[in-house]
């Protein structure tokens, strides 16, 4: 559906659910520098190439700085990316991780937990050594619908991924400004925008978080719905219905039920 779109229609649909994340979790402030972090993906091109739209439109002003960490598996040469940068005015900061392309060259197994661990810390690191306020990361509603069922199923605790957060290793702000939108919707926008994505190596790698992407998928196909449920769901908590201590207050009334289906 998305491709019967024009090109202005489907950037307007992204910038759109961008201004509604910005102006939910109040993302950024006036003088913000923002370093996003860009894989070479479509979420993280459209990301950036949106912020830099958004800039236009936005009350005040701020910064855009791409970022790239090159950990030896992109499936094409990175170079090509330094054009996309070109065209929209955003400078482009390209280092590589040692500890990863190490892993690579020595033939050492590892999973896509130590790739991200890694990848984000040198993300920080980058960020810091630029004086950047912000760091903007390209997870969008399919990646917090499956993040919570991923910490349901596998870590044991309802958790997902937030919008904005303080990091632990610093004065910086994580946002997340593509929580609003599909994967759809920012696969038509880099293609709107004549962008070629660079792919990663693991993502050919089976393992939970490609299967939980698989059953939502199929979900999706008979429920149309299923996304906006979810993401409705990340802001709508009973915590009265679940098991942890903390959520209950001393001395409070339990709440009444109803034993219709579904209320008991």
């Amino acid at each position: 559906m998305a491709e019967s779109l024009t090109k202005s229609e489907r950037e307007e649909a992204v910038l759109r659910q961008v201004g509604r994340a910005m102006g939910a979790f109040s993302m950024l402030r006036p003088g913000d520098r923002v370093a996003v972090g860009v894989s070479g993906g479509k979420d993280s091109l459209c990301l950036v190439h949106a912020l830099a739209a958004y800039r236009r439109r936005a009350p005040f002003s701020f910064e855009v700085i791409a970022v790239t960490v090159d950990q030896g598996k992109f499936t094409a040469p990175a170079a090509a990316l330094g054009e996309v940068f070109r065209r929209i005015g955003v400078p482009w900061v390209f280092r590589e991780e040692p500890r990863t392309l190490r892993l690579v060259a020595d033939g050492t197994a590892h999973g896509c937990d130590v790739c991200s661990r890694l990848r984000r810390g040198a993300l920080y690191a980058i960020a810091g050594e630029l004086g950047s306020t912000v760091l903007a990361l390209g997870h969008t509603a399919d990646d917090c619908a499956e993040a919570l069922l991923r910490n349901v199923l596998f870590n044991g605790r309802i958790a997902a991924l937030p919008p904005v957060a303080a990091s632990r290793k610093g004065p910086i702000r994580v946002i997340r400004p593509l929580v609003y939108v599909s994967e759809e919707q920012t696969g038509s926008y880099v293609r709107a925008a004549g962008i070629e994505p660079i792919g990663c190596v693991c993502q050919e790698k089976d393992g939970p978080r490609r299967e939980i992407r698989s059953f939502l998928a199929s979900m999706k196909a008979s429920h149309p719905d299923i996304g906006e449920s979810v993401m409705s769901a990340l802001a709508n908590v009973t915590p009265y219905t679940l098991f942890d201590p903390r959520l209950r207050k001393e001395g409070a009334d339990l709440p009444a039920f109803s034993t219709a289906a579904g209320n008991i």
